[in-house]
């Protein structure tokens, strides 16, 4: 599986927040480990990330705001994790 193919199983089923549960946190950590083996970088992996939010978010008019606190997310676990 790619690192793309993992990045979807790091959001909540019903609330598409990346990493909030401990097991979605373990699987975001996985998928940026292999990412950044990979050779991807942060924006590589942003990608994955608003696409998947995009394609899930459901929610008119809150698509963007909840894109934007994804990807800070990420960002975040992105920094912590060599």
């Amino acid at each position: 599986m790619s690192w793309q193919q993992r990045v979807p199983g790091a959001f909540g089923c019903q609330d598409v927040i990346f990493a909030v549960h401990p097991s979605d946190e373990n699987r975001a950590k996985e998928a940026i480990k292999d990412a950044k083996a990979a050779g991807a970088t942060f924006p590589d992996f942003e990608k994955e990330v608003v696409w998947h939010c995009y394609q899930n978010v459901t929610a008119p008019g809150m698509l963007q705001e909840h894109i934007a606190d994804q990807v800070a997310r990420a960002k975040k676990l992105w920094r912590k994790n060599p």
